[in-house]
């Protein structure tokens, strides 16, 4: 069985081979990305440079994301120059990518070798699954924390509906954040938390987890395979350090969303 668009990404590869070719190992995206515009244009296939979508909550943009290339509407092309193979954060990229563009498929370009490297990146939209655990915490909620944790996953609920899985961490976390603001639901990010040792305050440290209406603490993860122990241990010890009894954290998953609730 032929691959996907498997024409079109061979003429998409010798063309960027030939860019490589001539200009040789160590210039800047940049570089590399006008070379394959001028290689594209005179091998007569339909592309756009550089073009950018909104990604959009409740009508109102809450990120903007710019491609390097999308090939005959079909092929969407990311140029890297990386002195190793590419990374998680590559492919968190083309993920979204081809999530918002609702292409099939990707290709990963990496010019930071004597030998150019490619990588194909299949996209199918993944259903909207959930898994909840909240066994740690039942039984242990104030009624302020019940109600503050079932807004908070209302919100986070409303997010996988509307958008569905397949976004990178930061897309998420800008969702989230533009939804508990519609809902009016409060929340603080960045929160300084005084670290003492030895009775003696020896770093004022920017935490990573949103606290949540001063009842509890939220992590927001993506594309993680699932919810590990030590992210229920990480959060448990700035629990720990606000005297908060529970947390929850959310990981829109590759396949499903999580919510785990967390107890100190």
């Amino acid at each position: 069985m032929p691959l996907l668009h498997q024409e079109l990404t061979y003429e998409l590869r010798m063309c960027m081979m030939e860019v490589h070719n001539e200009i040789g190992v160590g210039f800047d995206e940049e570089t590399y990305h006008q070379g394959v515009i001028r290689r594209f244009m005179k091998a007569g296939i339909p592309f756009v440079s550089k073009p950018q979508r909104h990604i959009l909550h409740r009508g109102a943009p809450v990120k903007t994301i710019e491609l390097d290339f999308l090939a005959d509407e079909k092929v969407i092309i990311e140029l890297k120059c990386l002195r190793c193979g590419f990374l998680r954060a590559n492919y968190i990229q083309i993920l979204s990518h081809l999530k918002l563009w609702q292409k099939k498929l990707g290709l990963l370009v990496n010019w930071g070798f004597p030998r150019l490297q490619f990588k194909r990146i299949p996209f199918t939209e993944k259903p909207k699954k959930v898994a909840e655990e909240y066994g740690y915490i039942k039984g242990a909620l104030t009624e302020s924390e019940r109600l503050a944790l079932a807004r908070l996953r209302e919100a986070i609920l409303f997010v996988l509906e509307t958008h569905g899985l397949g976004y990178g961490k930061s897309t998420y976390q800008a969702l989230v954040q533009s939804e508990l603001k519609y809902r009016q639901i409060g929340f603080e990010k960045g929160k300084i938390v005084e670290v003492v040792y030895g009775n003696e305050i020896i770093r004022s440290y920017p935490m990573r987890f949103w606290l949540i209406e001063n009842q509890m603490l939220c992590d927001i993860a993506a594309l993680q395979e699932r919810i590990l122990p030590e992210h229920v241990v990480r959060m448990q010890t700035f629990l720990k350090k606000l005297e908060l009894s529970a947390g929850l954290i959310v990981n829109f998953g590759k396949s499903q969303l999580e919510l785990r609730g967390v107890r100190c």
